[in-house]
C-alpha cells in the first residue's frame, strides 16, 4: 500500500508548478455528449452510437467515443492546458496500482451522453459523476489538495433536461419554464461538492440554443425557447456569482454557447460554413440518428462531401470545425467595429482566465 501511495505521490510531482506560471495539474470533466470522450460501451447496440462509422471521420479517422467528426471540446481544452485528453472513466478497468496511477494523474473525464442533472435520458446524473470522482480521488490517494486546488474542472450540461421534456408527451413551454430552476441548482450543487472535494478552478458551460438545432430549427433557428435559454443562462449567472462570494478561493467561468454559435452563425462565411442547420451525417428513413444501418448493414446515413463546411455534425452536435469556431471564440473573443466581444463570463476569454490563475496556455484550436 505504501509503495502504490509512492507512486502515485511521485508521477503527480513531476507537474509541480514553474515560477509565477504553471502547467494545469489535471483536467476533470463531467456533463454530457458535448464533453463525453468514450463513456459509453462500444458493444452495447443500443448506446454505442459516436462508436459507430462515420463518427470520428474528420479524426482519428475511425470511431473513438465522441459525438463528432472528431475533436470536441474535451479534446481542445486538453490542447489548450497542455495535457493529454483524460481517459474516459469507463476505461478505467485496471486494479493494477500502477497502471491506474499513470492512467489518470492528469485527468479522468466522467462524462456520459445523454446524461443531466436528472435522469433525462436514464443515464447517470451528473451528480452520480461526481460521486464517481469522489470515489475514485478517495481511492487513488494521489491527488493532495495542492493538485486539486491546481487542476481544471470542465462542467457540459447544454440541455438534456430540456431536450427530454419536450420529447415527453406532455412537453409545454410552461413545463420547460418550470424545469429551468432546479437544472441550474444541480449545476451549481455540483460546483460546490467538487469544490468542498479540493477542486477551485471550473468552466460551466451554458445551454445551447434549442431553437438553433437541426432537429428543431431543421431550416433556420427558432425563437420558441429563446426565453428558456434568456432565463437559463441568468440563473446560471447569478448561481456563479453567489459561489464566488461565497467561497472565495474559487476561479470560475461561463463558456456561453448562445452568443458564440449566434457569432458564427452570423458570420457563416467568415468561417467557411453552408447550410448551417443541414447537419453532414443525416439520417434517412424512419430513423433520426446518424449511424444507423439497416438487417444487412447498408447506411441509413448520409454524408457530406465537405465535413469541414458544416457546423453540424448530426442533428444536435458540431463538427470538429463547428467546434474549432466555437473553442476559438472563448480562446480569444471577437472584434467588431472596434468593439471586442466576449464569450466567456468572468473574464475576457480563456487565455486572460488561465493567465489570472497562474495556468501556461498551449495550443488554442486545432
Amino acid at each position: 500500500m505504501f509503495s502504490c501511495l509512492f507512486f502515485l505521490i511521485t508521477i503527480l510531482s513531476l507537474f509541480a508548478g514553474r515560477g509565477n506560471a504553471e502547467k494545469a495539474q489535471a483536467l476533470f470533466v463531467f456533463g454530457d455528449s458535448y464533453a463525453d470522450t468514450g463513456n459509453h460501451d462500444p458493444y452495447n447496440q443500443s448506446v454505442n452510437q459516436p462508436w459507430k462509422r462515420p463518427y470520428g471521420l474528420t479524426w482519428p479517422g475511425y470511431p473513438a467515443g465522441r459525438y463528432s467528426s472528431g475533436k470536441i471540446e474535451t479534446d481542445f481544452w486538453g490542447d489548450i492546458l497542455g495535457l493529454p485528453v483524460p481517459i474516459a472513466y469507463e476505461l478505467l478497468r485496471s486494479h493494477d496500482c500502477k497502471s491506474t496511477a499513470k492512467k489518470i494523474r492528469q485527468g479522468v473525464n466522467f462524462a456520459v451522453g445523454g446524461s443531466a442533472i436528472f435522469r433525462a435520458y436514464g443515464f447517470i446524473t451528473v451528480a452520480q459523476q461526481v460521486k464517481q470522482f469522489k470515489k475514485l480521488i478517495r481511492g487513488s490517494q494521489g491527488f493532495d489538495s495542492h493538485k486539486l486546488s491546481r487542476s481544471v474542472v470542465l462542467i457540459s450540461v447544454v440541455g438534456n433536461d430540456y431536450g427530454a421534456f419536450l420529447n415527453s408527451s406532455n412537453g409545454s413551454i410552461k413545463g420547460l419554464i418550470d424545469l429551468v430552476k432546479p437544472v441550474v441548482s444541480g449545476i451549481i450543487e455540483a460546483v460546490k461538492d467538487l469544490y468542498e472535494s479540493g477542486l477551485r478552478n471550473f468552466v460551466v458551460s451554458n445551454m445551447f440554443s434549442l431553437g438553433c438545432l437541426p432537429q428543431i430549427g431543421r431550416t433556420s433557428c427558432v425563437s420558441t425557447y429563446d426565453n428558456i435559454t434568456a432565463l437559463h443562462m441568468r440563473l446560471l449567472r447569478e448561481g456563479v456569482e453567489s459561489l464566488r462570494s461565497n467561497f472565495m478561493e474559487i476561479s470560475i467561468i461561463i463558456s456561453d454557447l448562445v452568443p458564440a454559435t449566434n457569432y458564427v452563425f452570423s458570420n457563416p462565411a467568415k468561417y467557411g460554413f453552408v447550410d448551417l442547420l443541414v447537419p453532414c451525417c443525416a439520417a434517412k428513413g424512419r430513423v433520426d440518428m446518424c449511424g444507423e444501418v439497416d438487417e444487412i448493414g447498408r447506411a441509413l446515413f448520409e454524408v457530406c462531401s465537405n465535413v469541414d463546411e458544416k457546423f453540424y455534425w448530426d442533428s444536435v452536435h458540431p463538427t470538429q470545425r463547428g467546434w474549432d469556431a466555437i473553442m476559438w471564440l472563448y480562446s480569444h473573443g471577437a472584434n467588431e467595429e472596434n468593439k471586442t466581444m466576449s464569450f466567456i463570463e468572468g473574464a475576457p476569454n480563456i487565455i486572460a482566465w488561465l493567465d489570472s490563475i497562474g495556468f501556461f496556455v498551449y495550443n488554442v484550436s486545432s
